[in-house]
């Protein structure tokens, strides 16, 4: 499921504003990402678009006034991608935003995006391939990396280049992900004395797994991704493991203990940016009449306790796993059937690519037998739901016992985050060891390896088994993590970092 989050209207224009004054004075900064924030509508509006990057960078695009760079997906954002002057769009209560849509052709995007970036590279960052079998690197292969993914990267730098050129200020490019890894070394050979900093929302596999492409991709991506002054992770695993892979991969010159490589004559600087949750936006959610509405029909249930996940049906986020881990909490503990029940909400993510259709469908078959050997004419074990409903995922948060995150790898994972700042039922999390979240919330929770369906089970069973009070200064605890460091945080230390680190000389470290 998308954290719900991604659909709660920023709280911090005013925050966001206010840094931009302080931080962003020398700079033109100008976003780009694969999506736009916005998406048109039938009816000739726009809508908000979904992703966590839209929450944590469109209150700054809109305080700065910076130009954001996207894809042209649609039949409308590609009618408007030969503007030169790009598109201004004025959602209703948001400041204007100046759009300027690239338009690389349907078979081309169909090749980057469908490719390379999903499932090839989404694959590989997140662990996901089983390499006896997968992935066959053949000829459609390289083509979609050649005609697709070069090609794409290059025509937005393209569009980038040229809003620089008019520029009044050191240009300051802020790319977004791993869709664009080689936009950053375009924008640099024509523009080397512009600002770029990229920050790369999901898992930095090792060196090794970084192999499974042949050497000319990855090194094109570690190269692209050098030609940024500042390169942004979620954890210091992923900074580790980058700089690693110039090592080893590169042979270039690292200096661990100041985070830095030494690339064509010029230090890069690689910084952990743990993204975070608008706080007094997910609040403000929380308490809506929607939501309440959707917690009524949860009391109905008369469930006495409840386990939740809230997720996309996404193969990193393991739900087959955590339904056999439950499955094995209830042959161990009888006592517990017709007592609990396990509620997942699931988006079906991506369902254009076939392995996520096949994916959802072990899901389904997943559920579907465990209903049928534990549960009864009165009681179902696992209560699978799929669809999108921000109300109805914030009222799951704020019911709890059980809060279940056991993906395989992920870069943050904001539905912790969001659980643990909105459940009013002393919740426990529990949380998977390889999670980017582990980082500031593994303390307060349940941490389980992913893979291990028995110690999963166990975790529940200690998470439905804890005293009130060691609930409680768990959830208390929790709570005041999200609260130390929200999405304005994020922000601000990577603008804070660019104005210390860009266009800074080289260090004799490295």
């Amino acid at each position: 499921m998308t954290a719900a989050g991604e659909r709660a209207r920023s709280a911090t224009p005013g925050v966001i504003h206010s840094l931009t004054a302080r931080l962003l004075g020398r700079w033109s900064p100008i976003i780009v990402s694969n999506r736009a924030p916005y998406e048109p509508e039938a009816g000739g509006g726009f809508r908000r678009g979904s992703g966590g990057l839209v929450t944590a960078l469109l209150s700054l695009a809109e305080a700065s006034q910076a130009p954001w760079v996207a894809c042209a997906r649609t039949r409308r954002e590609r009618q408007s991608a030969g503007d030169a002057a790009g598109t201004q769009i004025v959602p209703r209560g948001r400041p204007p935003l100046k759009v300027h849509y690239v338009d690389p052709g349907m078979d081309r995007y169909e090749a980057y995006y469908s490719v390379i970036a999903n499932p090839l590279l989404w694959f590989i960052q997140h662990y996901l391939w089983e390499l006896g079998n997968e992935p066959v690197i053949d000829d459609r292969v390289h083509r979609a990396w050649e005609q697709g993914y070069v090609e794409v990267n290059r025509l937005l730098a393209r569009r980038v280049v040229d809003l620089a050129a008019n520029a009044d200020r050191t240009p300051l490019v802020m790319t977004q992900d791993y869709h664009l890894y080689l936009l950053p070394g375009f924008v640099r050979q024509q523009l080397p004395t512009a600002s770029l900093q990229h920050f790369v929302h999901i898992p930095w596999p090792t060196a090794e797994y970084w192999k499974v492409l042949p050497s000319a991709m990855r090194n094109a991506i570690f190269r692209g991704l050098l030609g940024n002054d500042v390169v942004g992770f979620q954890t210091p695993r992923d900074v580790s493991r980058f700089l690693s892979g110039c090592e080893e991969l590169l042979g270039l010159r690292v200096d661990y203990q100041e985070q830095a490589v030494l690339h064509r004559g010029r230090v890069v600087w690689v910084r952990a940016y743990p993204i975070s949750i608008d706080v007094q936006a997910m609040e403000r959610l929380a308490s809506s009449a929607a939501v309440r509405s959707e917690e009524q029909r949860i009391r109905s249930w008369a469930i006495e306790k409840l386990i939740v996940r809230v997720d996309r049906t996404d193969p990193s986020k393991n739900v087959p796993r955590g339904f056999a881990a439950y499955e094995r909490l209830l042959r161990s503990h009888p006592e517990l059937v017709g007592r609990i029940q396990f509620w997942a909400f699931l988006q079906p993510s991506r369902q254009d690519v076939a392995v996520y259709r096949d994916h959802l469908g072990s899901i389904v078959s997943t559920a579907q037998r465990i209903n049928a050997r534990l549960g009864s004419r009165d009681w179902l074990p696992i209560r699978l739901e799929l669809g999108e409903n921000v109300h109805r995922a914030v009222a799951a948060y704020r019911n709890y016992d059980v809060l279940l995150v056991n993906s395989i790898y992920d870069g943050m994972n904001l539905v912790a985050k969001e659980g643990a700042l909105l459940n009013r039922r002393n919740g426990v999390l529990v949380l998977s060891e390889n999670a980017g979240s582990w980082y500031e919330l593994g303390d307060h929770a349940m941490v389980v390896n992913p893979f291990d369906i028995e110690a999963g089970a166990q975790a529940l069973y200690r998470a439905l088994s804890l005293p009130d009070d060691a609930r409680s200064r768990m959830s208390e605890q929790l709570r005041h993590s999200v609260r130390a460091y929200e999405i304005s945080s994020w922000i601000q230390r990577q603008l804070e970092d660019i104005n210390e680190l860009a266009g800074s000389p080289t260090y004799a470290g490295v």
